[in-house]
């Protein structure tokens, strides 16, 4: 679904769409593109829940505006030299859950009370697809994960913490890549979160804010608490290739002061 996701967005560029431009009907992509309706549907919402596009009452399906241009990229320039840090610095993880835990069970609650019908159908379909998502393939469990819980900040209505979100989620990755990897391999792990996530939509669905909220707070620890081992495995191999790596260089150049 991401490669049929990227084709649109290719259409998209080549026909020079811009933003609050409609896109054409489903009928025509699905032609063009060659594939069924259905399939089509899904992609759209993937991009839907990206921010990529908007879905208005009444029909049709427009390229996004763009967001503010003097929030948005302060917020991005103030994450992006943590997110180059982190890379380096696998205890970051750390700091990116206890931050998400103060946001994502407030963006649960919000979204309970502020989601439109379309709002309600990207959660859906942003579920669908971590369900759809088995072990055999964690990087696109890790993608549908990350657009289920943008689905969700979408649906509250809060374009600052819905841009921090997406910020927190580059900077979890930057910190434990191989960690969120071998999570989504486990089928003990993968089974809860979908049963987290699907009591997150569907207190969401609901109207039910504190239960949503207290939804997304169990899963934010149980993911917290999953993580933990296998960022300390990570960390404790890191350190290892590290020290091999120093001895390695440290023979070499006594190698190279014996030639002398």
């Amino acid at each position: 679904m991401t490669r049929l996701a990227e084709r649109i967005e290719t259409i998209m560029s080549e026909n020079g769409l811009a933003p609050g431009d409609r896109l054409p009907s489903e009928r025509q992509l699905a032609f063009t593109l060659g594939v069924s309706r259905s399939s089509l549907r899904e992609a759209l919402q993937m991009l839907i829940s990206r921010g990529r596009l908007v879905s208005r009452q009444g029909g049709g399906t427009y390229v996004a505006a763009k967001a503010d241009p003097q929030a948005l990229p302060a917020i991005a320039a103030a994450l992006s030299p943590l997110t180059e840090r982190a890379a380096g610095e696998p205890g970051y993880w750390l700091d990116v859950m206890e931050l998400r835990r103060s946001l994502e069970g407030d963006a649960a609650a919000h979204a309970a009370l502020r989601a439109t019908p379309a709002d309600r159908l990207r959660l859906q379909a942003a579920l669908d697809q971590v369900t759809d998502a088995g072990p055999q393939d964690p990087e696109a469990q890790a993608r549908a994960d990350a657009d289920f819980h943008m689905a969700v900040a979408e649906a509250s209505h809060n374009i600052v913490l819905r841009q921090v979100m997406a910020g927190l989620f580059d900077l979890l990755q930057a910190s434990i890549s191989e960690s969120l990897r071998a999570l989504y391999r486990q089928p003990e792990t993968t089974e809860p979160l979908a049963r987290q996530h699907r009591a997150i939509a569907e207190a969401i669905l609901a109207g039910d804010a504190e239960r949503a909220r207290a939804a997304a707070l169990t899963h934010l620890d149980h993911v917290a608490l999953s993580l933990r081992p296998l960022a300390e495995a990570d960390a404790r191999h890191r350190r290892a290739a590290a020290v091999l790596a120093d001895h390695a260089g440290a023979d070499h150049a006594r190698a190279d002061h014996r030639s002398l």
